[in-house]
């Protein structure tokens, strides 16, 4: 009797590896839904990853996991400079249409001891890069490895349920925050009545939209302190707020410290 045993589900159907460089930082929008899985290796700078729901902040020899289908905006760094090596790769899909790399949320990832996966990355990078199917099939064999000595550590997602409704308000927060606009207008944008749109938003993120609003901008706010050349009374008026005190009463408030403290703890002036 023979027997055949498959696992195309663990089958890559596309990987590569690009390497980003930025002098000082820039900013990365990706609300509209990532459209591949990737691990992102940060060798130089710090980056924080966010989402409506969490948020992952990175430094210098960190991994990060962002799987497909991510909603999430990044503020990242430099000391000046950020180097950073993202792994692109998709899984093909089970029996039942879902892919294996979809499992787990977003998250950095706790690299276990003894395992350089900076290094790994690199070199794979290198293999890749030279062009030759030799080379490209070594990048593939390492990738297999360093996935499967990381896999025990990744975390299944949790990813909240919300519904299409507040979905939409926060796609139209998050990109419009900057802009004033009143809740009776947001829930016009998501054809729903004022009322039910704030139910549902409380209900589901436990916040009002106003609330959410506010943290979008202090998240933008951190990009300008980090690079030290913008005051705080131009940063509060570029983010729509009404005074300079009250953007410095929100972001402590929100982060536990003042733009001044945030400044000096995250660029060193």
């Amino acid at each position: 009797m023979s027997k055949t045993i498959k696992c195309k589900e663990l089958c890559l159907s596309d990987f590569g590896i690009h390497k980003v460089c930025y002098h000082g930082g820039t900013t990365y929008d990706a609300t509209k839904g990532k459209q591949q899985t990737n691990i992102g290796y940060m060798k130089r700078g710090s980056c924080i990853f966010s989402t409506a729901f969490t948020a992952v902040e990175c430094h210098a020899g960190d991994l990060v996991y962002l799987p497909e289908g991510t909603r999430y905006s990044s503020v990242s760094t430099g000391e000046p400079d950020v180097e950073y090596y993202v792994v692109h790769l998709s899984f093909r899909t089970d029996k039942q249409g879902i892919r294996f790399d979809q499992r787990y949320g977003m998250q950095k990832i706790e690299v276990p001891g003894g395992i350089d996966a900076g290094k790994a990355v690199t070199e794979m990078y290198a293999l890749l890069e030279s062009g030759e199917v030799g080379s490209r099939l070594l990048a593939l064999e390492q990738f297999y490895r360093l996935f499967g000595a990381l896999l025990p550590s990744l975390k299944e997602a949790e990813a909240p349920n919300c519904s299409p409704s507040v979905i939409k308000a926060l796609a139209y927060i998050e990109s419009h925050c900057c802009e004033d606009f009143s809740v009776a207008e947001l829930a016009k944008e998501c054809y729903v009545s004022e009322s039910r749109l704030y139910h549902l938003f409380r209900a589901e993120m436990h916040k009002s939209p106003v609330e959410y609003k506010n943290e979008m901008k202090i998240l933008r706010s951190i990009e300008y302190l980090k690079n030290g050349y913008t005051s705080v009374e131009e940063i509060s008026a570029s983010l729509g707020f009404r005074s300079a005190a009250y953007f410095r009463r929100l972001f402590k408030k929100i982060t536990k410290m003042t733009p001044t403290e945030y400044r000096r703890k995250n660029a060193g002036v």
